[in-house]
């Protein structure tokens, strides 16, 4: 008697990393289900069962790349200081990137079955929110000037990360170049730093 295939958590989270790899080395159109179910020694059926077919699996992906990256974010926590707070954020998404590249392509480089609205709304809530909270925190406690357009400024960090990310990730940052991403944001933010005081 044939033993009943079972399609459980540990299969759905091994499914699900090697279509980001797919994906990423291939785009979606090099993605399908029958390679898919075979580089996971199990069948199309497991698929179609644990995400109703490749519609259900690009977008569980897609959330799974959101979350992460959610994650990496939320674990920064304020500190002392402000500014450092902001650096630290832009650092934590450059790490998530590096930890993640097959989903940080699907989320940034592909696009998804999500309607544009929706995916933008997922994106730049789930990479901008944390950047904005801390800029944001910067101003109420001084660290940048209070004209400081916070929704300018936060948008200015996340492009230059995620720029910075992308380069790094494609190898195409100058040699030595991986290591100044801190000394780049901090060069970004002294445009909206204070005046020092006349003595």
């Amino acid at each position: 008697m044939a033993r009943p295939k079972i399609h459980d958590e540990k299969l759905r989270v091994h499914l699900l990393h090697r279509a980001g790899e797919i994906v990423s080395a291939d785009g979606l159109t090099g993605l399908s289900l029958r390679a898919l179910a075979r580089d996971c020694a199990t069948s199309t059926t497991a698929v179609y069962a644990l995400f109703g077919g490749k519609d259900g699996l690009l977008t569980a992906l897609f959330d799974e790349a959101s979350e992460r990256l959610g994650r990496h974010l939320a674990a920064v926590g304020p500190g002392d200081d402000p500014l450092d707070h902001v650096v630290r954020t832009g650092l934590a998404y450059r790490e998530s990137a590096l930890a993640d590249p097959h989903l940080f392509t699907l989320m940034f480089g592909e696009p998804t079955l999500l309607s544009p609205t929706a995916r933008a709304r997922t994106v730049a809530g789930t990479a901008l929110g944390p950047l904005r909270e801390a800029v944001d925190r910067a101003v109420d406690e001084k660290a940048l000037r209070p004209d400081t357009d916070s929704a300018t400024a936060s948008v200015t960090l996340w492009t230059t990360v995620h720029g910075w990310a992308t380069l790094q990730l494609r190898g195409l940052l100058p040699p030595g170049a991986a290591d100044r991403l801190e000394s780049a944001l901090r060069a970004v933010l002294e445009g909206w730093r204070p005046e020092p005081l006349e003595s």
